[in-house]
């Protein structure tokens, strides 16, 4: 059997036109213009078949040939006996139903990456991390966010020493909470507003404070935002978001693309939308250190709702954008406490 060829004898570029004479001996020549070769079949290295993409076989001399006809090739493999590893490839790759099933298996799995599997890494690698890499992440933040969105608060002073020695009973007994500590910023820009960086600073705005009916209402959304540290929430999210931060940090547990996560921080935690998942978890602490402290859970919907969380048109929508207020989080809060009225804030440690 006899097949055309493009020759190339490996030393120049140029090519020339050669027959392949295959025989029963389980050998093959190429005969063409200043061409007269023999090989055996075993010393040949033939590539799979990929669709009808033309086929390379190399020659142990340097050189290779090129066969465009892959019917009549695999017919003089079959002939010789000789199977190649691609022939099962190339038979799914040419049945539609293969194809159709090959795009589910990978729109599934993709899904499932995305949903599962990189959260799982996400979380994992964020414990593993060392809390040096917290503390760089979180101060490199806070002066970014000093220097386009914040300035010096203007909250009198006696109140914010209230709210901070109120803020210390949030973090009592914590394994890290001796590294928490909340700082107060004024901002035209961010409005009513509170997050938690990953070095344990919760920064909360004058706007909120000012927004709020209680003392009672800031501590609810101050355990909140613990809740989230003590999840490394922030951390897992901006990893989340950043796939090659993520696979660096997973396989080497000190990432030196730090630099990369300190760069994304501030716009994901200003404008940041954590998950179901996530804000559950932070209700459920600021749910439990309420009731442990004999605080009206109701504060923390009575806060929410301020801010909007039914839906009320709100100066304070930057916060809603980053802690998503449901019905469903409303009612758990206020079915677990009669109402409680507003009172005006205390200038007294409690």
């Amino acid at each position: 059997m006899e097949l055309s060829a493009r020759y190339y004898d490996g030393r120049t570029s140029q090519a020339c036109d050669v027959r392949l004479s295959f025989f029963m001996d389980d050998s093959i020549s190429l005969l063409g213009e200043g061409v007269s070769l023999r090989f055996r079949l075993s010393e040949l290295n033939i590539a799979d078949r990929l669709g009808n993409t033309p086929r390379s076989i190399d020659l142990p001399n340097g050189g290779k040939c090129e066969v465009a006809d892959n019917d009549a090739l695999d017919a003089v493999l079959a002939q010789h006996r000789l199977v190649q590893k691609g022939d099962l490839l190339h038979r799914l790759e040419s049945r539609l139903i293969y194809v159709v099933i090959a795009v589910v298996v990978t729109g599934v799995f993709s899904w499932g990456t995305i949903s599962y599997g990189i959260p799982w890494f996400a979380e994992h690698a964020a414990y593993a991390l060392p809390h040096s890499v917290d503390r760089q992440l979180g101060q490199g933040t806070l002066k970014v966010l000093d220097r386009t969105l914040f300035s010096g608060s203007r909250l009198d002073e006696a109140h914010r020493a209230v709210l901070q020695q109120r803020f210390t009973e949030v973090t009592a007994g914590l394994p890290d909470g001796d590294t928490y500590r909340l700082v107060f910023r004024h901002s035209d820009k961010v409005g009513a507003n509170a997050f938690a960086l990953p070095s344990g600073i919760v920064v909360v705005t004058d706007a909120l404070v000012e927004l709020s009916g209680s003392d009672d209402e800031v501590i609810a959304v101050l355990a909140h935002e613990v809740g989230h540290l003590e999840h490394r929430h922030s951390l897992r999210m901006v990893m989340q978001d950043s796939a090659v931060a993520l696979v660096v940090a997973t396989v080497t547990g000190d990432p030196f693309s730090s630099s990369t996560l300190a760069a994304a921080l501030p716009t994901i935690l200003v404008h940041a939308r954590y998950s179901r998942e996530f804000e559950t978890e932070a209700d459920d602490y600021a749910y439990d250190f309420l009731v442990s402290h004999q605080i009206p859970t109701r504060a923390f919907a009575d806060m929410l709702t301020r801010l909007g969380g039914e839906g009320e048109t709100s100066a304070a929508e930057a916060f809603l954008s980053s802690h998503p207020g449901t019905r469903e989080r409303l009612q758990r809060f206020r079915a677990s406490a009669p109402v409680v009225r507003a009172r005006p804030h205390s200038t007294d440690v409690e």
